[in-house]
């Protein structure tokens, strides 16, 4: 029988499938009910420190191996050649190559930068402009490897809805309107300065980061292409990411912008890797930094995570996942001056219900 730490990883593999991957990446699904009833996979978990114990993290390291060419049948199951089931396959990379897989739940944590929240940006930014002026200065918060710091550049398809952005973009992101009005606008807004912020960013000249980061990616879901073709086209002209504190580091950031230009911060799911304390520290950092310019900060978070939209909840999907808060809180003299919900978003931007 399972002991209790053993009893309760398995617990978490089976509610990642119950709530993230069912209907949204089968490939996932299948693996994460298969290692929740592996003792010796979740043994291999509990050598890493706590850090490492989480899902992600080793779905992540397999990941990882698979594409430093790691020679095993799972990667034509990933690569979409192959229907062999994957959760024996992965069990097997797991136990063949645990020294290797042990010291990446070791040294390594989830570090995503999903391209898609561009899609929901968007319009967001479309908002800010029209209610406080453009050009606008990007400050992106928990930014990894700052690649939706470019979302003026990607083609961003809401079908019957519209498009944004230049039709021959490298990366196209395609999100549905299942609700309201979006101003979705044949180009974003001017963006003159771009600048991220997170405690470990991403080099995107660095091959063996962006490996880790695409790894992070579930291969299944349509992802990893436009991340790869994200990372490609931001090689071109590397973002500037400061390496810091969201708290103490974002007031310098936002007066640090040009003058002329409205900043805007945005969060998009990392701020509830906060604690609550902090979390209010955040907007408190804004509120003390707009004494000497408005600011607009747009966040992406699950439901109670921003102070401001607590008490709202959101509507469940087609697939049972919750939706999340997209809000849009503006500051002046010193302030909070305004706190709208723009609407509810699916947290890789596949969809937008906007009720601005």
């Amino acid at each position: 029988m399972a002991d209790a730490r053993t009893a309760a990883l398995s617990d978490i593999w089976r509610y990642l499938a119950d709530t993230s991957c069912r209907d949204y990446s089968p490939l996932y699904d299948r693996i994460c009910r298969v290692v929740a009833d592996d003792d010796a996979v979740l043994s291999l978990v509990q050598e890493a420190p706590p850090a490492g114990h989480f899902p992600n993290v080793l779905l992540g390291a397999v990941h990882y191996l698979l594409l430093g060419g790691l020679d095993h049948p799972l990667a034509a199951v990933y690569a979409g050649n192959s229907d062999a089931d994957p959760g024996p396959l992965f069990v097997d990379v797991c136990l063949t190559h645990r020294a290797e897989i042990v010291d990446l739940l070791a040294t390594r944590h989830t570090n995503t930068n999903e391209v898609g929240r561009s899609a929901v940006l968007g319009p967001a930014l479309t908002a800010v402009a029209a209610r406080l002026g453009a050009p606008l200065g990007l400050v992106d918060v928990g930014c990894s490897a700052g690649l939706n710091l470019f979302c003026d550049r990607y083609l961003l398809d809401y079908g019957p809805a519209g498009a944004t952005g230049p039709a021959d973009a490298s990366v196209r992101i395609e999100c549905t309107v299942v609700g309201g009005v979006p101003p979705i606008a044949a180009a974003l807004p001017e963006i003159v300065a771009r600048t991220g912020l997170d405690m470990d960013p991403v080099d995107v000249a660095d091959a063996d980061a962006t490996r880790w980061l695409l790894a992070c990616v579930w291969p299944d879901t349509g992802r990893l292409d436009r991340t790869r073709r994200a990372i490609e086209a931001a090689k071109h002209e590397p973002p500037t990411i400061v390496a810091g504190d969201a708290v103490d580091g974002i007031a310098d950031l936002v007066l640090g912008l040009p003058d002329g230009v409205t900043p805007v911060v945005t969060t998009t799911w990392m701020l509830a890797y906060l604690s609550r304390r902090r979390r209010v520290a955040f907007r408190e950092a804004l509120e003390a930094a707009s004494r000497s310019r408005p600011i607009a900060w747009i966040s992406g978070e699950g439901a109670g995570v921003v102070d401001r939209f607590a008490g709202i909840e959101p509507p469940t999907d087609a697939q049972g996942m919750e939706a999340s808060v997209f809000g849009l809180v503006t500051f002046r003299a010193g302030a909070v001056e305004a706190a709208e919900l723009l609407g509810f978003v699916h947290p890789h931007g596949g969809w937008i219900d906007w009720r601005a």
